[in-house]
């Protein structure tokens, strides 16, 4: 039986539609089925001839059954906008993508992600750096989002899947295919963990002009966008632009001045891009975000129960109520106790993280606490 979904696999393989046609002709009111089945004459009202005369083609030689056959052999699967599992973050983006091809996972909404982008010809500080943030970023629980591509990308990647974190490429070209050769160890196991990401069919080998198109989708998925070393005309300045663009905030690593790789990055700064001088410093901006995502719901609580007063908290529950999805150190979480003029010691705190971890409420990730997430049985 053909699903929704079936038939937008469909659409947006039609040539020439596009996600920008395809969502055109929802707007319009029609379902992909509906459209499907559109007779011929009223496809020529809803389309240019040239479009419509593609799509009646498409149509004439699309085969459901093979297609289905054919992911399975891959191991992909087709994911349309107008699936629930269609990542949130991508749905208001500018040129938001309609369908995405997906081998292993999808990130996982109720996890901060992080995309760690910069130059593919890169130099040892960088090669360092990428590492450095790969790694600790992926033991604090961040997902690690990016291109795959030579250079930073693919290093900081490998280095996310090594300290045994997830990771997620978003690809300029079919989901099975890797490019570049060099980076077939992070091909390999990047699905255990984490996932490929694509908007084009599969099979579908790299070309230049796929590239800046699929940057959109790598700042869209990410909280964060981190420049690890990058010239001041590059591929990456796209990236940020499209963050900026999307309202994301962009870190930059700081280099050298006499050092032409760190020219984007120092230039970002200088623009006012955040600087990221370790690890926590990303961290302590995915905590930022956090609260300002939560606290208009806070707010509305309040307002709904004006006159309903809290019961007393326990200190385990003052504790679990400052440690949540986004990673926090012990430093951050005693702050916030003060800021509650919860006064407690040192020893005491860690009795208590320890007797949290113990019980299973929250995961020890190196320096760090998070709540462990437990996804909905439903």
């Amino acid at each position: 039986m053909l699903t929704e979904n079936d038939y937008a696999q469909w659409l947006f393989n039609t040539p020439g539609l596009g996600s920008k046609g395809v969502y055109t002709l929802l707007d319009k009111g029609y379902s992909c089925e509906d459209i499907f089945k559109c007779p011929d004459k009223e496809l020529r009202t809803l389309l240019t001839a040239k479009k419509a005369d593609a799509l009646i083609r498409h149509r004439q030689n699309w085969n459901f059954e093979l297609e289905r056959i054919k992911l399975e052999e891959k191991k992909v699967r087709f994911v349309s906008a107008l699936d629930t599992d269609f990542p949130k973050k991508l749905k208001n983006i500018p040129d938001p993508p309609f369908g995405l091809y997906v081998r292993g996972k999808l990130p996982d909404e109720n996890r901060p992600s992080v995309a760690i982008i910069g130059a593919r010809m890169c130099s040892d500080y960088g090669r360092y750096m990428a590492r450095e943030f790969g790694r600790n970023l992926s033991l604090a629980g961040v997902q690690i989002i990016s291109g795959m591509a030579r250079g930073i990308d693919g290093i900081s990647q490998k280095a996310a899947i090594d300290a045994g974190g997830s990771s997620y490429g978003i690809l300029g070209c079919g989901v099975n295919i890797c490019y570049p050769d060099e980076n077939r160890d992070v091909f390999d196991v990047i699905c255990n963990e984490g996932g490929l990401i694509s908007e084009y069919y599969p099979d579908m080998l790299p070309m230049s002009g796929l590239f800046p198109q699929r940057n959109r989708i790598i700042s869209g998925l990410s909280d964060i966008v981190l420049v690890v070393e990058a010239r001041q005309k590059s591929g990456t300045q796209i990236t940020v632009d499209q963050a900026l663009e999307q309202g994301k905030e962009v870190l930059a690593i700081p280099g050298r001045t006499t050092d032409r790789l760190s020219d984007g990055c120092n230039f970002l700064i200088s623009q006012g891009a955040g600087i990221a001088l370790n690890t926590q410093d990303v961290l302590d901006r995915l905590w930022g975000h956090h609260e300002t995502s939560t606290s208009d719901q806070h707010e509305e609580e309040e307002i709904l129960d004006p006159l309903e007063k809290e019961p007393e908290k326990t200190l385990e529950e003052e504790i679990t109520d400052i440690i949540d999805i986004i990673p926090v150190s012990t430093s951050q979480i005693m702050e916030k106790l003060h800021q509650k003029e919860i006064d407690i010691s040192i020893p005491m705190l860690m009795s208590n993280l320890m007797e949290l971890t113990f019980k299973g409420v929250i995961i020890q990730d190196g320096v760090y606490y998070r709540k462990r997430y437990l996804p909905d049985a439903s």
